[in-house]
């Protein structure tokens, strides 16, 4: 039978065989963290484009604007008022 330290040389002798690894499985993986690498730079890049872009102004309101209001809308005072308040509300 073989001494303890015989049989944990073997051991890993067949573990380092068994794990050998492929030159093309080498290179593949390589490729493949370029490949990342390349995307990730990308993507770097497209966020350093967004935050030096201005950002978006809402649009301008015009206070003199008149909205329609449905004629079958629930209202409240008189027609010719210079301000109509619109309510909106939904219970669910």
């Amino acid at each position: 039978m073989l001494s303890r330290s015989a049989r944990m040389v073997l051991l890993g002798a067949v573990t380092l065989a068994a794990c050998g690894a492929n030159p093309a499985d080498v290179e593949e993986i390589k490729k493949g963290q370029k490949d990342i690498l390349a995307k990730l730079g990308d993507l770097e890049k497209a966020v350093q484009q967004v935050k030096a872009a201005p950002p978006a102004q809402p649009p301008k309101l015009d206070p003199n604007k008149v909205y329609n209001i449905p004629a079958n809308a629930y209202l409240r005072g008189p027609k010719t008022a210079k301000v109509t308040i619109a309510e909106f509300s939904d219970f669910q």
